[in-house]
């Protein structure tokens, strides 16, 4: 699917699934542009006429999709877009993620440790026991 069909699908998923109560409409308004600015942040990564890959392609892996990252707050607990071995991109929930890892080439970089300054103790000193920093020293 392309960026705008994704934003698209969405939106339509949304309006379909609002209260019996209705808000009004520019919280309506306001909601959707919240779920627009979302998702072409998540989808950033892709050129804009990249075909992104979704749940539904990974049908073959007899995996079930998330309930957290589909319907709590979707689209805001779908887990960030990824790169595939084959050069697609993906936006899937984590559950395919999980069953689909070994197709998955790059994912977002982990945050730098922070740096040491005196004050810093190892979680495991905190309980008598040696870092891995004191036994390498040895």
């Amino acid at each position: 699917m392309l960026k705008s069909e994704i934003i698209a699908s969405v939106l339509k998923e949304l309006r379909s699934n609002t209260r019996v109560e209705r808000m009004r409409s520019s919280e309506d308004d306001e909601r959707e542009q919240d779920v627009i600015a979302h998702l072409k942040a998540v989808l950033s990564e892709a050129p804009a006429d990249a075909d992104i890959r979704t749940c539904t392609d990974f049908i073959h892996l007899s995996a079930e999709c998330c309930d957290t990252c589909h319907t709590y707050s979707f689209p805001f607990d779908m887990s960030p877009m990824v790169k595939l071995k084959c050069g697609e991109y993906a936006w899937i929930c984590c559950a395919i993620g999980r069953a689909a890892d070994a197709e998955i080439l790059v994912r977002s970089p982990l945050p730098k440790q922070p740096a040491k300054h005196a004050e810093y103790k190892p979680f495991a000193e905190l309980f008598g026991r040696k870092s891995r920093d004191q036994k390498d020293a040895k």
